[in-house]
């Protein structure tokens, strides 16, 4: 799954969490914690893949659980206020959503067996090697799975917007930007 399908997979489903365990659709800084957490992985893989060739594949170490349940299990102990929990709870959905989204062109194409990368680093994953960020984007083929993302992602944009755009509508009423010393003097 590319980033925009990795997005919007990861929204739809801390939408439905939202909606049927707090009454509420997404909201706030949550959204962007989201954001992060459903690209998290790549962000860490495929530069330590692709760029640097520290890794040997870009679905290795933050691909995998022996990665995923050890940071959130950190973040859960160490960020225990009700507000940090939240933003906590909204990566890790991001984050696990990742996962599941990347097995979901094996299992369109009726490939049902566990990817050995979930648990990098006792199982063998494929080499890759050094490759363009630009070259992987200028060769994708028209697959049912790029289909889907794209799908997906029109549809989870009309249900942000339907949402009121949580996380960038927060930040533009907020504009945390502006320095207190420009805003107009409150009268007394």
């Amino acid at each position: 799954m590319l980033p925009w399908g990795h997005a919007a997979f990861g929204y739809v489903l801390y939408s439905l969490y939202t909606r049927l365990h707090l009454d509420h659709p997404p909201q706030g800084l949550a959204a962007l914690a989201l954001a992060v957490g459903t690209q998290f992985p790549d962000l860490i893989d495929k530069p330590l893949t692709w760029t640097f060739a520290v890794l040997p594949y870009g679905r290795s170490f933050a691909h995998s659980l022996f990665t995923l349940v050890p940071l959130l299990t950190a973040l859960w102990v160490v960020f225990d206020s009700p507000k940090q929990r939240t933003l906590t709870t909204a990566f890790g959905i991001g984050y696990a959503s990742h996962l599941v989204g990347d097995n979901i062109g094996p299992l369109l194409r009726g490939d049902f067996s566990i990817p050995g990368y979930l648990f990098w680093p006792l199982t063998d994953v494929p080499s890759e090697g050094k490759r363009s960020f630009l070259e992987f984007f200028l060769n994708l083929q028209f697959t049912p799975t790029l289909l889907f993302g794209f799908v997906l992602a029109v549809f989870t944009l009309g249900l942000w917007v339907y949402d009121g755009m949580p996380g960038v509508k927060d930040i533009l009423e907020d504009r945390p930007w502006e320095n207190a010393r420009t805003k107009p003097a409150e009268k007394r």
